[in-house]
């Protein structure tokens, strides 16, 4: 049977309840401590597929992974409610949102306050996963690791 991934948004807490029941139910690993180790790993491998990691480092079982849908660019995330850009804004750490009218007049939302910033910040994503996909050795830098960006950081490059 294949074993439990986490979901898009999915906190490690909540992945951790629901691996480890999904576990129990289909009586596979009856050791307690080696269902949360291999709960553990599985949470851990999604890392290297998230394209956002997002954290608190004051509780990690707040940490939770974002999976892009398309590698393709930004223009994937134009939105057609204002709600699901206002909430791709908040997975992205970004404010706010911006409309756009394509070429059949339709009007389509992204979040951020302009396509300039969203798309900074999503080829800085893509391009450090490209780096990792090719063996750099990087890894994506959760909330509050050595050398990510620090909250004043993150604010002046918003600005």
């Amino acid at each position: 049977m294949p074993l439990p991934t986490p979901r898009d948004g999915e906190k490690r807490a909540k992945f951790m309840d629901r691996c480890m029941s999904d576990l129990i139910s289909k009586d596979e690993f009856k050791d307690g401590k080696q269902r949360a180790a291999v709960c553990y790993s599985q949470f851990k491998k999604a890392e290297s597929k998230a394209s956002l990691i997002v954290g608190n480092p004051l509780n990690e079982d707040d940490l939770c992974y974002y999976f892009s849908k398309s590698s393709d660019g930004p223009m994937d995330h134009y939105r057609e409610t204002k709600e699901e850009a206002i909430a791709d804004a908040v997975k992205f750490g970004l404010k706010g949102y911006h409309s756009f009218k394509n070429d059949k007049g339709k009007t389509l939302y992204m979040a951020g306050p302009d396509y300039k910033t969203f798309s900074s910040l999503w080829e800085n994503i893509r391009k450090k996963r490209e780096r990792i996909k090719r063996g750099s050795g990087e890894k994506m830098r959760k909330k509050g690791d050595k050398g990510a960006p620090t909250p004043e950081q993150i604010k002046k490059a918003k600005n």
